[in-house]
């Protein structure tokens, strides 16, 4: 039972070749102390945020339960080796992390391990031991030592890694995980909310809240809790998706339709485009008009876009382009209004008999209610809004969906174009303020073509902006290993200068000199190099 959106292509051999779909499942708890229960939980948000990627897509709760469901298997702390087995074939996972925890004398230990499917085969142990308090340092060692098994090639150095995705206040995570676990809603809210309080910039919390209330349809309060999210969090695009719905719902047109562009520029679905054609015709903005093209364009089949389009263009008058598309939208039941609208329109074009044939259809249909001669101010805000996502984990798998689908259709491509895509999507994602999922596009050109010095540099970049020179430094030999360039070579020469070693940064400065003997910024930095060593004692 693989997630329904990936059924379209995982059969396909390029989409195989692309992504592997894994799941964790809660840690086993060898504590005896059921007050630790939440922590096997943990596990499975640490993990999956700490390990999905573009290369490998992390089921959630909401698959793992409904594999649960499909089985007829009741949901348990316990999970033996056999119920772990049939869900991971139940949702086609290729990998499955494991493990458990104990507690004891101060020591915390957790053990992780990676069952590749469907073999099965079984990885070897990977543990992290500390106190309790370093909880989610462990988890995200785990998360390093397994990302090293599946990619070896991964370079970032585990103490990088670790400085890099430092989490949350445990007792803001701990809150938020028993958030998740608890089944009553106001424990729910009560939970979300105390881990909100204790860490305002851990946003987790937020999305959950502003999903319950949105469910709630207190829309502004959803608002309130949604619009705390941030480019650089995970649940960004989801949350501009609901956000843009709770603004039209609320008839906030402008703030709709921004919401709902950040999601278009990432996720350019059918359900964005219309929404944010009705946000933008709202508003009476010609615009409007392209966003329900695109919708029908992709699906010609939905009643919704098709009366949507044609409704647009009949407010522009345009009934001769109207007509096609509210044809096909009333073809079967459809709201009364509609066919009015449609009715109006073959007036409007000279085709009065079969005005006249609709008009005793709308009779039979509603009686007196509604008229074909019905005045225009009665037939506003017609257009259908979709939402055909109840949560974000759905929009998170059409996120991945969409990616996947790209990759394969752009796998066609000769390698350097292939390359070039990735760079470019790279630094837009950058530019976007999506570091993490840059850094992984830039990893995927190097995968690619490990010739090509640019995603080198830019990952240099990267790490030497957030501090972490050493992965820099690295990134910078590798690029030059593959392209000798004067600005690399400046770069680290720089590198090696803020970390004090003198000697490597005046070979740096040397390469340079080679290669452009007139480089004034290298001489400069020559001059500062000579200074610091005379002034050693």
């Amino acid at each position: 039972m693989r997630a329904l959106l990936f059924l379209i292509f995982l059969s396909s051999g390029a989409a195989r070749g692309q992504v592997e779909v894994a799941i964790v499942f809660p840690f086993e708890n060898n504590t005896r102390n059921a007050s630790l229960d939440w922590i096997g939980e943990s596990f499975v948000e640490g993990l999956s945020a700490n390990l999905s990627s573009s290369r490998l897509m992390m089921l959630g709760r909401q698959e793992r339960a409904a594999a649960f469901d499909s089985l007829g298997i009741p949901s348990s702390n316990i999970l033996t080796s056999a119920t772990i087995y049939k869900v991971s074939q139940a949702l086609d996972a290729d990998k499955v992390i494991l493990g458990s925890y104990d507690y004891s004398n101060g020591e915390f230990k957790a053990v992780a391990q990676v069952l590749s499917m469907p073999g099965p085969g079984l990885s070897k142990r990977f543990e992290e031991t500390g106190p309790l308090a370093n909880l989610l340092e462990m988890q995200a060692g785990l998360a390093w030592q397994i990302r090293r098994f599946l990619w070896p090639n991964q370079n970032i150095l585990k103490s990088e890694y670790l400085r890099e995705y430092k989490g949350p206040r445990l007792d803001a995570f701990e809150n938020y995980v028993r958030g998740l676990m608890e089944k009553e809603r106001g424990g729910q809210i009560r939970f979300y909310r105390t881990a909100q309080r204790l860490d305002p910039l851990f946003t987790k919390p937020a999305f959950e809240l502003g999903m319950l209330y949105f469910h709630d349809k207190d829309y502004a309060t959803s608002i309130l809790w949604l619009s705390k999210l941030r480019p650089p969090d995970p649940e960004y695009l989801e949350a501009n998706y609901f956000l843009g719905l709770a603004h039209l719902y609320l008839e906030q047109y402008e703030r709709s339709a921004s919401a709902f562009r950040v999601v278009a520029r990432r996720l350019p679905i059918n359900e964005v485009y219309n929404n944010l054609g009705i946000a933008l015709a709202r508003q009476e903005r010609p615009e409007a008009l392209q966003y329900f093209e695109k919708a029908v364009q992709n699906d010609s089949n939905d009643r919704d876009f098709l009366f949507n389009l044609g409704y647009a263009y009949w407010k522009r008058g345009n009934c001769e382009q109207a007509i096609p598309h509210l044809q096909k939208a009333i073809r079967t039941a459809s709201p009364p209004a509609w066919r009015v609208v449609y009715i109006q329109c073959l007036r409007q074009a000279g085709q009065t008999e079969e005005a006249s044939r609709q008009a005793r259809s709308l009779g039979q249909q509603e009686g007196s209610q509604w008229t074909p001669d019905m005045e225009a101010a009665k037939l506003q805000r017609l257009e259908r809004i979709k939402n055909n996502h109840r949560d974000g984990a759905s929009l998170r798998q059409l996120i991945m969906l969409t990616e996947l689908q790209t990759e394969i259709k752009h796998a066609k491509l000769s390698l350097a174009e292939h390359v070039e895509l990735h760079y470019q999507q790279a630094q837009q994602l950058l530019q976007e303020g999506f570091d993490r999922e840059a850094m992984e596009e830039f990893q995927r050109a190097i995968d690619y073509s490990p010739d090509d010095p640019r995603p080198y540099r830019e990952l240099a970049q990267m790490h030497a902006t957030r501090g972490r020179l050493e992965e820099a430094v690295k990134y910078l030999n590798q690029s030059l290993q593959q392209e000798e360039n004067a600005e690399v070579y400046l770069s680290l020469a720089r590198l090696y200068l803020q970390q004090g070693k003198l000697p490597e940064a005046e070979a740096q400065v040397k390469a340079v000199l080679r290669l452009d003997p007139y480089n004034t910024a290298a001489a400069s930095l020559q001059e500062e190099l000579n200074s610091k060593s005379n002034s050693r004692p």
